[in-house]
């Protein structure tokens, strides 16, 4: 990993230009156009911030029949609990009042699952689990390396391993003194994930908020050029 840059994310975010929604999301950096590009052939660190897309924690008793409450089948939930930790799937849940087909990244650790999800998705496992369940909102940040290269350019971090293994596979290392999860991801990205026939790769980062800007900025150091869920999202509707 390479040295640290002294910044706050969006102190650093406003330097390279971002237009922000009204929850702080960078929305663009200035040029949509050149920002799909870069997610179709290079690779580029999205901050998927935490309202869209949500960070939780699932552990003890009540986790199982939360998943279930929530949306996803008996054989999803089966093939899971076969997995050890490191491992992961992309779990569909069905959503009970709309009908609709939404994926959630499901990461086994020791002692639970740390979950990547859609917002209606989090609301219903967070309802269903109740006290065993944790929205890690407040603590920690979701970036996302996007595009052909990410598996290089976590390489290049020395983090290697994650994105030559199946959606959901994980490691943890150290930066600056603090954890990061990295993670083959993606799928709660996309809407009825399982019926797409194009995808963009994706390494999601999960991380301490007191270092996140620290880590966005050594990935832009090792070559993530900076991209707005404006581009993310035009991607998924001009590829559905």
């Amino acid at each position: 990993m390479p040295d640290s840059i002294e910044g706050d994310l969006e102190g650093l975010q406003e330097e390279a230009g971002a237009t922000f929604d009204d929850d702080g999301l960078p929305l663009e950096y200035g040029d949509v156009d050149a920002e799909l590009a870069v997610l179709t052939s290079e690779v580029g660190i999205v901050d998927r911030g935490a309202v869209k897309w949500r960070l939780l924690r699932l552990g003890g008793p009540a986790a199982v029949p939360a998943l279930e409450a929530a949306g996803a089948s008996r054989d999803a939930i089966e093939a899971l609990l076969a997995s050890g930790p490191g491992e992961g799937a992309a779990v569909a849940f069905k959503d009970g009042e709309d009908g609709c087909i939404r994926t959630a990244m499901l990461h086994v650790q020791t002692g639970g699952l740390l979950v990547v999800a859609p917002d209606r998705v989090a609301d219903a496992l967070l309802a269903a689990a109740g006290a065993d369940a944790a929205d890690l909102a407040e603590r920690c940040a979701l970036l996302s390396l996007v595009g052909p290269d990410a598996a290089a350019l976590l390489a290049k971090a020395g983090v290697s391993g994650v994105m030559d293994q199946p959606l959901g596979a994980h490691r943890t290392f150290g930066f600056e003194e603090r954890p990061v999860v990295a993670t083959h991801g993606g799928a709660e990205m996309f809407v009825s994930f399982d019926k797409r026939t194009k995808t963009l790769a994706c390494a999601n980062l999960i991380v301490d908020e007191g270092v996140a800007g620290l880590l966005w900025a050594a990935m832009t150091s090792l070559g993530a050029k900076p991209a707005g869920t404006d581009a993310l999202e035009r991607w998924a509707r001009e590829n559905a």
